[in-house]
Order: structure tokens, then C-alpha cells, then sequence
């Protein structure tokens, strides 16, 4: 039992720290290839065209920076998957947003719209990674179709009309018209 938490809590950390390097690097990656500015300052206006734009790309780095976290957490991070994904985003926006919070010159920077950008970041940094996690959880795997395959599914080719048909081998059997 102490065994399964430690290791439990170990897949978090791990997935944590996986999300926050991914997250460094990948932001500033795609802060550098995203295209230009010029197109949404003149369909949206100077100050709406910035902030979806720069909402848009942090959410995209976000986005990719959370796969390899929610593969990880949705293949051992079970039956409670959804909730380590939601612990692991809140470590992450511990970890990035603890810094700003400790040093005194940059909290006297901050004001109340720095405030609001951290909420939706911090909100997009546990949503995204909640998500995916979920989606990586929905997808087929290889135990479900050989699990599929014993129960009598009809994936097997043993449809509800076949119970107690077998064949010769002791093999379920679809029953004939």
C-alpha cells in the first residue's frame, strides 16, 4: 500500500517535471516560429490582437509540452488518473509562478492585469494537461481488445445470442440461424 502511493506520487513528480521543462522550452520555441502579429492587430484591433495572439501561442505551447505528460500519467498514473493530472498542472504552476511571487522587486512589478494573465495561464496549465490526460486515457489499448476478446464481445464474434454455444475446443461459439 505505502509502496503503490510512493510510487504513485513519483509518476507525478515525474510527469510534473517532464510538463514544466517541456513548458520552458517549448514556449519559448514557438514564441519564436509563431507567425506574426501583424495579422491579428489589423483584423482584431491593437490590444485585442495581442492578447489572443499571445493566449493563443502559450496555450499551443502548453498543448504540446502536456502529450508526453498525459501519455505518462494515463498509462500509470491509474485508477486516478484525472486527479494526478490535476495535481501534477497545479506542481507546475507552483513551480513557474513561485519565483515571481518570492522575489520582492518583481511582485512590486506586478499589477492587477499580470494577476489575471496568471489566473488563465494557471488555468490553462492544469485544464490542458487534465484534458489530454483524459483523451490519453480513452485511447484503445492493446489489454482492451485481448480483454474484449475473453469477455464474449462482439469483437470477438461472440455476440449476446451466443452464450452457452462452444465449440469442440471449449471456444464460444456464434450461435447458427
Amino acid at each position: 500500500m505505502l509502496f503503490a502511493k510512493a510510487r504513485y506520487f513519483a509518476v507525478v513528480l515525474l510527469a510534473a517535471a517532464l510538463y514544466f521543462v517541456l513548458v520552458y522550452y517549448l514556449n519559448g520555441w514557438i514564441w519564436g516560429v509563431a507567425p506574426g502579429l501583424d495579422a491579428f492587430k489589423s483584423s482584431l484591433g491593437r490590444l485585442a490582437g495581442t492578447r489572443v495572439w499571445a493566449h493563443s501561442v502559450h496555450a499551443l505551447a502548453l498543448l504540446f509540452a502536456a502529450i508526453p505528460s498525459a501519455l505518462l500519467l494515463a498509462r500509470f498514473g491509474r485508477p486516478h488518473a484525472l486527479l494526478a493530472a490535476a495535481m501534477t498542472g497545479l506542481i507546475t504552476v507552483v513551480a513557474s509562478l513561485s519565483p515571481t511571487f518570492l522575489n520582492s522587486f518583481l511582485r512590486n512589478l506586478l499589477d492587477a492585469t499580470s494577476y489575471a494573465h496568471m489566473a488563465v495561464d494557471s488555468v490553462k496549465f492544469v485544464a490542458i494537461l487534465v484534458l489530454l490526460t483524459w483523451l490519453a486515457g480513452k485511447l484503445p489499448s492493446n489489454y482492451a481488445m485481448q480483454r474484449s476478446s475473453r469477455v464474449g464481445t462482439p469483437l470477438a464474434g461472440t455476440g449476446s445470442g451466443a452464450a452457452g454455444h462452444r465449440s469442440a475446443s471449449g471456444a464460444p461459439t456464434a450461435r447458427r440461424r
